[in-house]
């Protein structure tokens, strides 16, 4: 069956972005491959950094998201000054917050690692390598927003051609810093560290200068003015993006506390199936790249038609292949579940919870593209109450009440999870039938 050219548009933009999506987080598997090697503490001080690293990478992502919603619509309606202000103030504001993000961590690192729980032991083994990542966060703020300045006017490829030799980079550096080589000595787990930010640098100046090769985000001197009427507005707007972000992970963080009381077995298959969903949740957001950008164009270009359209492909070309892709990975778990462990029962729950799953693709999806396309079309509060709605109302508490106080048990939570991905689809789509998704943004 041949796609119409709106789909092809759609698939065109959301494949490199996927890649690229898997290409980040191959970073923390190479990692995790070396820093095994150093013990189980270095491990685990690789994981209580990851509890902020990941929190502040859910803060620059939203942040990066209000510089493409507003850098599409400028690009859409060809405004090359505003266009190019907007990408100003979304590298300044990132570069900000990834500053005041580096100073707390750096000044308060011991209380920060007490808070994750950490001994003294921890504490001293995670204290260099928590102080290196999260005190050169700004580097990681920046790409970011670098990368949403391509995705913004239509180019997802830049940004997966970097990130290919991003992951060369940091594969060299991570072998060389932590082990040694010749005359060059290891460093262990702060050379992991340094390797993981010497290779973000390197992909915020690689996408830096290929931007100033292309005329319609390469910045001058005469474009590094502060506009205070655009920097509060996208403030503003980044707000609500943001606290949306950061309820997601603060809801997530005290289920999983629940998840671990609920004991060994049960968060090992959690963790289990969490990590193979994530090959269909990739893709979710890669299609949400794809709406984000061309309905932002389409805003731009004062064509409401095409707005309906790219929503329409970016949904269904995303449900499908997320439900058909966990579909087959619940199919096969009793023989992939295998690579993580040899345990039956762990399996044998993995495989239960990927079928519930594979109920919720649909679901997931509209949630997925429905953030992205309500935000695109100027509202950033919406998403950010769908959300708070969802996450802390529906999820955390039916993990609490059904799996927690009446002993359901894993089964119950991805449940949750799914009745919760419901609600907020239903919600999408009430929004979508009775409201004008389309606002002012400047």
């Amino acid at each position: 069956m041949k796609l119409p050219t709106k789909a092809k548009e759609v698939l065109g933009m959301a494949l490199p972005a996927i890649g690229e999506s898997y290409l980040q987080s191959l970073l923390g598997v190479i990692d995790s491959f070396f820093i095994a090697k150093l013990g189980l503490l270095a491990i685990n001080a690789v994981g209580v950094t990851n509890i902020y690293n990941m929190t502040y990478i859910g803060v620059f992502t939203a942040i990066s998201a209000t510089l493409s919603i507003f850098l599409s619509r400028a690009f859409g309606a060809k405004r090359a000054e505003q266009s190019k202000s907007v990408i100003f103030h979304g590298l300044l504001i990132s570069s900000f917050i990834g500053l005041l993000f580096s100073i707390i961590s750096v000044i308060f690192a011991q209380s920060l690692l007490e808070w994750t729980g950490a001994n003294e032991q921890l504490k001293e083994t995670a204290v260099i390598y928590f102080k290196v990542v999260l005190g050169l966060t700004p580097f990681i703020a920046l790409f970011t927003a670098e990368s949403a300045s391509f995705r913004a006017i239509g180019d997802t490829k830049t940004p997966l051609r970097v990130g290919i030799e991003m992951n060369i980079v940091h594969v060299f550096l991570d072998y060389l810093l932590i082990f040694g080589l010749g005359p060059v000595a290891g460093l262990g787990l702060t050379g992991a560290a340094i390797a993981m930010i010497l290779a973000r640098i390197f992909g915020f100046i690689r996408l830096f200068l290929l931007s100033q090769r292309i005329p319609a985000i390469a910045l001058t001197r005469s474009d590094f003015k502060i506009i205070g009427k655009l920097a509060r507005r996208m403030i503003n707007f980044a707000v609500p993006a943001t606290i949306e972000r950061l309820s997601m992970r603060l809801g997530q963080v005290i289920y999983f506390g629940l998840i671990v009381r609920m004991g060994t077995e049960v968060y090992a298959a959690h963790n289990i199936a969490g990590t193979i969903t994530t090959f269909s949740s990739t893709i979710g957001g890669g299609f949400a790249v794809a709406a984000s950008t061309l309905i932002g164009q389409a805003i731009g270009r004062n064509n409401w038609s095409e707005v309906q359209a790219y929503r329409k492909w970016s949904y269904l070309q995303a449900a499908l292949s997320m439900t058909v892709l966990t579909a087959i990975l619940a199919c096969t778990s009793p023989w992939t579940g295998r690579f993580f462990t040899h345990n039956q029962n762990v399996i044998h729950l993995v495989m239960i919870v990927l079928f519930i799953d594979t109920i919720s693709q649909p679901f997931l999806a509209s949630v997925t593209v429905d953030t992205s396309v309500v935000q695109a079309g100027g509202n950033s509060k919406y998403p950010m109450i769908v959300t708070i709605i969802g996450i802390w109302f529906i999820r955390t508490l039916g993990v609490y009440v059904f799996a927690w106080k009446l002993g359901f048990g894993l089964p119950a939570v991805w449940g949750s999870i799914a009745v919760d991905n419901a609600l907020r689809a239903g919600l999408f789509l009430w929004y979508r039938r009775n409201k004008n998704i389309i606002k002012q943004l400047v």
